[in-house]
């Protein structure tokens, strides 16, 4: 059986292989090397170091230990001591009684108990104050045969223990009271309290270290806690019951030794990825980068001459010399095609700029036939025939004062009558003025989209106050119309563009509401700004058939429409582009059939509009 071959041919292949190999190499560095750690090292070493901490300490509380025991032991086997048991006299004590006898056998208190219960004596002195402190010498005295001691292993009868009062720990140390040849029979004890401070030990463990009697526990405790392990040592004899416990915190040496042998590793893992990486980038330039980037070069000037020319290049075997083979033929085939679609597309261009600029005339001039028909009507006839006859009545003298009164005011109404007939024609001669005048506009505007400018000064109520005369001159149904708009509300855009879309959506809603039969319909135009976006919002609000969700989903693709009797359907289609390239947006919902629909178009205020408008809210 034949082996495949493990080093690929392909450029996608061997830049995947060494990246997979790079990969695997890195992580088993890291494997092998962490693992080695855990296992063999730290784990091992930060146990010997705790467990060397805890012999320290329970080491620093037994010396405390032997210490009190001593001088227990130096004072107890003393002819003085031993007469003092019998009389308890006042000269032992003024002697031996005081703050400095006491520091000096570094001692808190002292206490002297007879066996035969014949009495007892008890001295305490706070060492911070060197005072008495008959508080602690009563404590103690009360507690004394009820603390926990261990025999010591001196074979002189004494004993040691712990004993713990309002928060201090103390070192307990007894013997029984002898002579100082030993001789004699013991006719009481002699006890000594040495108070245990945390300094001191923290000193000797050179870490801080803090008492606590609450949570006891008869063993060790050790708690890891990130970068630092939290050691508790209980505070007992041997066979005692633990008094406190000894808490103190130890930085984890070995971890930090781990993680900076660690982060030596990853370096180490870094350096050859970098050397690796390095390698694979000049691969990558030499065979990759450069080709593309004559590639890149190459397609530029295609782009900025309008030439289609083959790439030219030494012949490869890999995906680049495909990709170069690929491009020239494709090169080859779209330069026939561009030679054989350049008449074709020039004369659709000219037809598509024709059906536009046609669009746009008809929606301007769409009212013009109506208003010179009601100008025709309202100029049809001026006066009447009557009009003749009162006024050759009104000359004859022989007509009575009464008939010619009322013949004078006859003919006064009919003369405010044409006077409010010639109004009206001034104003529809008006409107039609303007209609043709935004014909010529529109005939006149650049068709091309780059010298269209997009940031005029646009008010927005008067482009909507033309677009209504759209509705109100237009065939068919009578329009209630009604427009809702802030007074010199200016959005950015281009006046012309804008004033054909407004009328384009009116004329739209004006044929739906033909569409449904009816003699009347309304038409609701509201604007208002947004609130803290610099833009507008205009709805276009109608009672027409309105249109299903299907409908809805193509109403802006070009060439359809809803009217079975319109060609083009490039209204909604152009208006919806035109707002785009002019910053806004148009949508058109419905909710269903015979429900009517609402046009919602979404512009850009003006700069200055806009600024107005936040220092008003």
């Amino acid at each position: 059986m034949r082996l495949p071959r493990l080093r690929p041919t392909s450029l996608r292949a061997a830049l995947i292989f060494d990246l997979a190999v790079i990969g695997v190499s890195a992580a088993a560095l890291i494997f092998a090397v962490v693992s080695l750690m855990i296992r063999h090292s730290f784990g091992d070493l930060e146990a010997a170091d705790v467990a060397r901490n805890v012999d320290r300490t329970r080491a620093a509380l037994a010396a405390d230990l032997a210490a009190t025991e001593a001088h227990v032991l130096d004072w107890g086997i003393w002819d003085e001591t031993y007469d003092y048991l019998k009389d308890f006299n006042a000269g032992y004590e003024a002697r031996n009684f005081n703050a400095g006898s006491f520091v000096n056998a570094e001692i808190s208190c002292a206490a002297y108990m007879r066996f035969d219960g014949g009495g007892q004596r008890s001295f305490c002195f706070d060492a911070d104050s060197d005072e008495p402190d008959p508080e602690l010498a009563a404590a103690f005295a009360r507690s004394f045969r009820a603390i926990p001691l261990q025999a010591s292993r001196n074979r002189k009868g004494s004993r040691v223990g712990y004993w713990s009062h309002d928060g201090q720990l103390f070192a307990v140390a007894s013997t029984p009271v002898l002579r100082s040849d030993g001789s004699g029979s013991p006719e009481g004890k002699l006890a000594f309290l040495h108070r245990i401070d945390a300094l001191p030990l923290a000193e000797a463990l050179q870490v801080p270290v803090r008492l606590d009697f609450a949570e006891l526990s008869a063993t060790p405790q050790l708690v890891e806690a990130g970068k630092v392990l939290h050691v508790s040592v209980p505070v007992a004899t041997t066979t005692g019951p633990p008094v406190a416990m000894l808490r103190f915190d130890l930085p984890r040496q070995m971890l930090v030794a781990g993680e900076r042998l660690r982060d030596l590793t990853v370096l180490a893992m870094l350096a050859l990825l970098a050397a690796l990486l390095a390698l694979l980038g000049r691969r990558l330039s030499t065979q990759v980068m450069v080709p593309l980037l004559a590639f890149r070069e190459h397609v530029g000037r295609i782009r900025h001459e309008g030439e289609l020319v083959p790439l030219s290049g030494p012949p490869r075997e890999d995906e680049i010399g495909a990709l170069q083979w690929e491009f020239n033929a494709m090169a080859a085939e779209l330069e026939a095609l561009r030679l054989s679609h350049a008449a074709q597309s020039f004369a659709l261009g000219r037809e598509q700029n024709a059906i536009g600029l046609l669009h746009n005339l008809r929606n301007s001039l769409s009212p013009v036939r109506v208003i010179l028909s009601d100008l025709e009507r309202h100029l049809g006839a001026i006066l009447p025939a009557e009009a003749e006859r009162a006024r050759a009545e009104l000359a004859d003298p022989q007509t009575a004062a009464e008939r010619r009164r009322r013949l004078v005011a006859y003919l006064d109404a009919l003369e405010a009558d044409r006077a409010d007939r010639s109004g009206q024609a001034r104003a529809l001669l008006q409107e039609a003025g303007r209609c043709l005048s935004e014909a010529l506009e529109a005939m006149r505007a650049p068709r091309d989209p780059e010298k269209v400018n997009r940031n005029e000064e646009c008010d927005l109520s008067r482009a909507l106050a033309h677009a209504a005369t759209a509705a109100r001159f237009a065939d068919g149904p009578k329009i209630d119309l009604t427009i809702e708009c802030p007074p010199d509300l200016q959005v950015c855009g281009n006046r012309v563009l804008l004033a054909q879309v407004l009328e384009n959506l009116v004329v739209n809603a004006t044929e739906a509401i033909r569409a449904t039969g009816r003699t009347a319909g309304r038409i609701d135009i509201t604007a208002s700004p947004t609130e803290g976006t610099g833009r507008c919002v205009v709805l276009v609000r109608d009672d027409g058939d309105g249109f299903d969700e299907p409908t809805g989903a193509r109403l802006f693709e070009r060439g359809f429409s809803t009217r079975t009797d319109k060609r083009g359907g490039l209204g909604l289609h152009w208006c919806a582009n035109t707002l785009a390239a002019l910053g806004g947006s148009l949508s058109l919902t419905s909710p269903g059939p015979g429900q009517g629909a609402l046009a919602r178009l979404d512009l850009p205020l003006m700069a200055a509009a806009a600024r107005a408008l936040r220092r008003a809210g």
